[in-house]
């Protein structure tokens, strides 16, 4: 073998790297070809042994490592690479599990090259467009921006490897999601989101702590992430005994599963909840978790006024979205007055109930001045 190359990070950063190269296998393919058995049939004079197949470069990505045997991961070079059946000269590796990536080690040191995915660091002037835009993209939570801020700061430091872990608290629909997603618009716009809403059978735990190689899990979600920044959504929704596989992540900036070892190190890690008080959170949430958290932040109940505000931009946003010739269909409705009546009397503190009812209403609206309903 002339070389080895691993990469860690996205799928598409290693796809990018690979696709010039113009002779190539994947591992079904080797794997198919190590399968083949040589049949003899008694009577017929068989054939001379076939030469091994000569691999120029073989590559592995996030997903095939679920299509080799336990017995082939545990010895993945002497078992695959080494097979007498195969010559493989370049390897090139995504994300490979760590049973894997320590056998390659040890057995290809001297001629393996490691590359690491690289995020767009945090600066003085990111921070400051956050803070000047933040309250025309979330409204009513004036404070918010500004706690972020110093706790992202910490992450211009360059020696600094901890990740900043943020807590949010608030009620549903408040615009906790909604900062989680204007911070990854400034920091490379597609953040890992885990809805631990949906982890709360026993699938949760090989989710969160690992199980078979070749099974989703929250360390491959994370290994393959395009930005350093991670929403774990309804992180209170999670059975509590799960938070201790998050202890070395918010310390020292590592995921470990039994499957791989991520590194986090200078990450955003934003969980939010529904608690409504710091208190609150500290005894559901346990001490140990909330503890570690670098900053916990607290999301307040909208105004009137501001509510008002935001169904203003949610209605002229759908009224975009619709064809022209529907638009002046309804364009004397009062369908914006109705809900701000709605609205003023105490309705819809919960903005995605809100921006629902709205869409709703408009295409009711137009379909009753097309004689439909």
């Amino acid at each position: 073998m002339e070389n080895v190359k691993v990469f860690w990070g996205s799928d598409d950063r290693f796809n990018k790297k690979i696709e010039k190269l113009k002779e190539r296998h994947q591992l079904s393919d080797i794997l198919a070809h190590i399968g083949k058995q040589e049949i003899a049939i008694d009577g017929i004079e068989t054939k001379e042994k076939q030469p091994p197949l000569e691999i120029n470069n073989l590559v592995v990505n996030t997903d095939d490592y679920g299509s080799i045997n336990e017995w082939a991961l545990l010895g993945f070079y002497n078992n695959i690479l080494q097979n007498k059946k195969l010559i493989v000269k370049n390897l090139w590796l995504n994300n490979p599990p760590i049973k894997i990536y320590e056998d390659i080690k040890k057995a290809c040191l001297n001629i393996l090259e490691e590359h690491k995915s690289e995020y767009i660091p945090i600066s003085i002037e990111i921070i400051r467009q956050m803070v000047e835009i933040y309250q025309q993209r979330v409204i009513g939570q004036k404070n918010v921006m500004a706690q972020i801020a110093s706790s992202l700061y910490l992450l211009k430091n360059n020696t600094r490897k901890k990740p900043v872990s943020l807590l949010f608290l608030g009620e549903s629909g408040v615009g906790k999601t909604e900062t989680a997603k204007f911070i990854s618009e400034y920091l490379g716009n597609e953040m890992v989101r885990i809805q631990f809403s949906m982890q709360q059978t026993n699938e949760a735990y090989k989710f969160i702590f690992g199980s078979e190689h070749g099974e989703n899990s929250l360390a491959r979600e994370l290994i393959r992430r395009k930005t350093n920044i991670v929403l774990l959504d309804e992180f209170d929704k999670v059975h509590p005994s799960f938070y201790n596989a998050f202890y070395q992540m918010f310390d020292e900036g590592i995921f470990v599963d039994s499957n791989y070892s991520v590194n986090m190190e200078k990450s955003i890690i934003i969980c939010t909840s529904n608690y409504t008080s710091c208190r609150e959170a500290e005894k559901h949430l346990g001490m140990p978790i909330y503890s570690r958290f670098s900053k916990v932040i607290q999301f307040n109940e909208i105004s009137n006024i501001d509510r008002i505000s935001i169904a203003s931009k949610i209605y002229d946003s759908l009224i975009k979205k619709i064809d022209l010739d529907d638009a002046k269909l309804i364009k004397n409705n009062k369908i914006l007055e109705f809900y701000i009546e709605y609205i003023n009397k105490g309705s819809y503190k919960n903005i995605r109930m809100l921006k629902n009812d709205m869409e709703d209403s408009i295409n009711h609206e137009i379909l009753k001045k097309l004689n439909i309903i």
